[in-house]
């Protein structure tokens, strides 16, 4: 049974300088625990409440031969480290240091930036959306919100533990390490070009912004595209954007 001192570490996860200074963070849930355990996350323990595993036996079975460490725990104790009002009975500890300590290093591989992304659901949309088109490099810029939020990790669904690099970097820093290594920069703006209409070889990396902010100024002296509108409607959420934008891109 889990101690007390090891429920209130839990709890304290949901704060993200908790977070950053341990380098963990929790995962709720059966089909996001089975997700990251197929993709290799690094998981440190599972609790759970004690009758989860009578219907839920062969995720039991992939933890043991995974030889991850469980326990169980009250469910009075699960709700007080869980993100959701109503949680399915288990959630798991996941080391993060890889991403927290991973640099920008130079690859053929496309990029996705995020800029001022706030809002936690659509950033984990974002990511799933990324990961669902094969993008391993994921940016994001100092004020969007942080990808290892509970609620950004329940929304992407296990998509996090696909990506080679999911970090921080800040402006100068991404637009110079893009223009060095002959990026095309493609900024998602309203009034760029449409993106059916855009001919690119090489690597690019995509810029995206929040549906209420849209990109950081810095970023619009390079190519700006956008989705052609038929209706009347004057934006599109972001997640939205980014899964059109990404299938023009790569299909």
């Amino acid at each position: 049974m889990i101690s007390k001192n090891k429920t209130k570490f839990l709890r304290s996860l949901k704060l993200k300088k908790n977070r950053l200074t341990s380098k963990l963070t929790i995962i709720e849930g059966s089909r996001i625990i089975d997700e990251a355990i197929n993709l290799n996350a690094k998981i440190t323990e599972i609790f759970y409440v004690s009758k989860f595993f009578d219907k839920n036996k062969s995720l039991l079975t992939k933890i043991d031969l995974n030889g991850i460490p469980h326990d169980v725990i009250e469910l009075k104790d699960l709700k007080e480290i869980a993100d959701t009002n109503n949680p399915q009975g288990i959630i798991a500890v996941v080391n993060i240091k890889k991403y927290l300590d991973s640099k920008l290093t130079v690859t053929n591989e496309n990029y996705v930036i995020l800029d001022q992304i706030s809002d936690p659901g659509n950033l984990g949309t974002i990511l799933r959306t990324c990961a669902w088109y094969g993008i391993n490099q994921i940016v994001l810029m100092p004020e969007s919100v942080d990808p290892f939020n509970l609620k950004c990790l329940r929304s992407a669904m296990g998509a996090h533990f696909s990506f080679k690099y999911i970090n921080y970097s800040d402006y100068d820093k991404i637009i110079s390490f893009l223009e060095k290594n002959n990026y095309n920069i493609l900024c998602s703006n309203l009034n760029g070009s449409d993106i059916s209409k855009i001919s690119l070889k090489g690597k690019w990396a995509l810029v995206l912004g929040s549906e209420a902010h849209g990109t950081n100024m810095i970023f619009k002296k390079f190519n700006n595209i956008t989705i052609s509108k038929k209706g009347s409607i004057d934006s599109l959420n972001v997640s939205v954007a980014t899964g059109i934008l990404l299938d023009r891109l790569i299909n």
